[in-house]
């Protein structure tokens, strides 16, 4: 269960009634293209590295929420900091009261540990936490955004800086106060700054992203709604971090978590003030992601609770929609042999790699080996009625996907290509009468669509159903019931709800 201190700041009202479904709230950004403006782009991130370790000499330690400031010839992290649970546990949030600093030549690393760049002081206005902390230059000094709680509610605070070791906080105190307001992000936006945060709105508890407007990052304006979500759930947030950029024209919005603890999607937009899931353009598999550019690329950044530090991945800009990523775990499931067979990525060069059990019952297993074929993403698996696997892969770059097939003797025939959507690895499993289903969502999370086996075990499949399910915000998932009837989930576009559809009858 998440502590409550964190995340009961987002109050759901009784009585907000849900959304109804959309049909295609996963499609790309509808605004059409204006002037010389390119269309939106859709946005991935290549894989994640481990770049810094904030631990001490009081044992392991996590970030989360930061921000990352380039100056003087060197980056800064300044970010939550707190001290790792047990595995399987969450940290209590409350716990969290200081700001880790570290500083790099490069996003990269090498990061080099500075002393904690902020301490918790009950006496300036009784301040409970720090939170979310953002830094942006101007006028010739740093000035930090953060979220500090305190006596008469949330309250989003202010410290500056002129050589990012020694901050000072604003004497006057807070620069407002919200319902929920935490996660601050500051942005540039023409002749006036922006700040977007996270909320509570008075009308119906649903969460948003707020903003307030500056001239001269002191004093902000009344609040306005950036983005809205379905959500009124007062235990689960899903419009926190959030982390805006321009490029080329538009306004990519970064939030989450959604699709998972560790999962981020992008809106985009023409306007900074109006983010629609209309406007949806690509999901970032991490925690808590803020975007920068270093030396021309992209990257974004990423932490949270049970990962111990920061990573970073190439952000990556697409014309077509980027698969599905999510975390890389592996695979396995019991071969023609009764072997277990686990198979995974190799984290130097994305190919696929499967390793055996060589004994059904033993302990012995063999070394990792290539295993071949596409790896856009870590495989899913089917058993056939007789016992053999299937395995079916996404291509690289989401072009379309492949399956291979094991023999009875527990060799494999080739690769062959399935078709398909191709937006993410399927999810498979086996109806009543024996016949593999395969269940796979559109590039863009436009569609579900099915596939099934023409008779248990065989290599002939009837054609996809392009039209099984509507929208998706994220790859289903498909279980069979007590009595074999199979029966798929799905997150709906935006994480609003979850849809589901059954078989009316077993193998029907």
């Amino acid at each position: 269960m998440l502590p409550i201190s964190r995340r009961s700041l987002l109050h759901g009202m009784a009585g907000a009634g849900a959304l109804p479904l959309l049909g295609l709230g996963g499609a790309r950004a509808a605004a059409a293209a204006v002037g010389d403006d390119p269309a939106p782009r859709w946005v991935g991130a290549e894989p994640f590295a481990y770049v810094y370790d904030p631990s001490d000499s009081g044992g392991p330690r996590y970030l989360n929420d930061h921000t990352l400031v380039h100056a003087r010839g060197r980056w800064h992290l300044f970010s939550i900091v707190g001290r790792s649970a047990p595995r399987g546990e969450a940290p209590d949030s409350a716990a969290e009261v200081s700001f880790a600093h570290a500083s790099a030549p490069s996003v990269r690393g090498p990061w080099t540990s500075h002393a904690d760049a902020l301490t918790v002081d009950p006496s300036y206005f009784g301040e409970e936490h720090l939170w979310a902390p953002h830094v942006v230059e101007a006028d010739g000094r740093f000035w930090m955004f953060y979220a500090a709680g305190g006596e008469g509610g949330a309250a989003i605070n202010l410290a500056t800086s002129d050589d990012l070791f020694t901050w000072t906080r604003e004497p006057s105190g807070p620069l407002f106060r919200g319902r929920a307001a935490r996660d601050p992000m500051v942005l540039r936006v023409g002749t006036e700054w922006v700040m977007y945060y996270t909320e509570v709105s008075d009308a119906g508890g649903h969460h948003v992203v707020a903003y307030r407007r500056s001239a001269d990052l002191l004093r902000w304006s009344e609040p306005g709604v950036a983005f809205a979500d379905a959500s009124t759930d007062a235990t689960v947030s899903v419009t926190e971090s959030p982390c805006v950029v321009r490029r080329d024209g538009w306004y990519y919005l970064f939030v989450g978590p959604r699709g998972g603890y560790e999962g981020t999607d992008v809106l985009a937009s023409r306007d900074p003030f109006r983010f629609e899931l209309s406007g949806y353009a690509g999901h970032v598999p991490g925690h808590a992601v803020e975007v920068t550019a270093d030396g021309g690329t992209w990257y974004a950044s990423a932490a949270g609770w049970f990962r111990n530090g920061l990573y970073v991945a190439p952000l990556v800009w697409r014309d077509d929609p980027a698969p599905w990523q999510s975390p890389d775990n592996p695979v396995a499931g019991l071969d023609a042999l009764g072997r277990l067979t686990v198979f995974a990525l190799d984290a130097a060069d994305r190919s696929m790699l499967r390793r055996v059990q060589l004994d059904p019952y033993g302990d012995g297993w063999s070394e990792w080996e290539r295993f071949g074929g596409p790896a856009g993403a870590v495989p899913t698996l089917g058993r056939d009625a007789d016992g053999r696997l299937e395995v079916f892969s996404l291509a690289p770059g989401g072009v379309n996907l492949h399956r291979r097939v094991q023999r009875p003797d527990g060799g494999w025939h080739d690769w062959e290509e399935f078709g398909g959507p191709a937006g993410a690895a399927p999810a498979v499993a086996r109806d009543a009468a024996g016949r593999l289903e395969v269940f796979a969502l559109s590039p863009g999370g436009g569609s579900v669509a099915r596939r099934r086996q023409a008779s248990p075990g065989s290599l002939t499949w009837d054609p996809w159903q392009p039209g099984f399910g509507a929208a998706a915000g994220a790859p289903p998932v498909v279980a069979a019931n007590a009595d074999g009837r199979l029966e798929v989930f799905a997150l709906l576009p935006g994480g609003s709800g979850i849809a589901h559809r059954w078989q009316e009858a077993a193998a029907g």
